[in-house]
């Protein structure tokens, strides 16, 4: 009876085998879009164009900084770094250093690590280091967004 399922037993792994070796190499591209997302959206960072950088958030995102409340809408996630680009000396040093997509390829998960300098409460130049995850969303029109992004002071920073 074995020898006779034999067949099919080998043409569900070979049909396993071919949808798996379909799927790597999608996945492994949007980890290079995203990736790519998050470079030029850092270079918009460092450009301060707030009409640039809003281009790579979500319309329905979520962004949780440290000891301040929630910014629920894009409105008040604009105004947030609108303020920061408006310090002289606001400036962030950061890497994504892990992509993770899902299966389903209309969400992943991103993290890294960041260093900010900017003006303190009495005017001093400040740093911070901090730590951050990412949600992304895939877009109807196939762009990958940002739709939650939390961070957290590192040790020491």
């Amino acid at each position: 009876m074995i020898r006779q399922n034999v067949p099919a037993i080998a043409v569900i792994f070979i049909f396993l085998c071919v949808s798996c070796s379909k799927q790597l190499p999608q996945l492994f591209d949007d980890e290079l879009f995203i990736n790519d997302a998050y470079n030029e959206w850092e270079k918009s960072f460092h450009a301060k164009d707030i009409e640039w950088w809003s281009s790579f958030v979500a319309p329905n995102a979520v962004f949780l900084p440290p000891d301040s409340p929630p910014l629920e809408t894009l409105a008040t996630i604009r105004n947030y770094y609108e303020a920061l680009f408006q310090d002289p000396h606001f400036s962030l040093d950061c890497s994504q250093t892990f992509v993770d997509v899902a299966e389903s390829r209309d969400l992943a998960w991103s993290r890294g690590t960041c260093k900010a300098t900017f003006a303190g409460p009495s005017g001093e130049v400040v740093s911070s280091s901090s730590k951050w995850t990412k949600v992304w969303v895939r877009l109807d029109d196939g762009k990958w967004k940002c739709r939650l992004n939390t961070w957290n002071y590192s040790e020491g920073g």
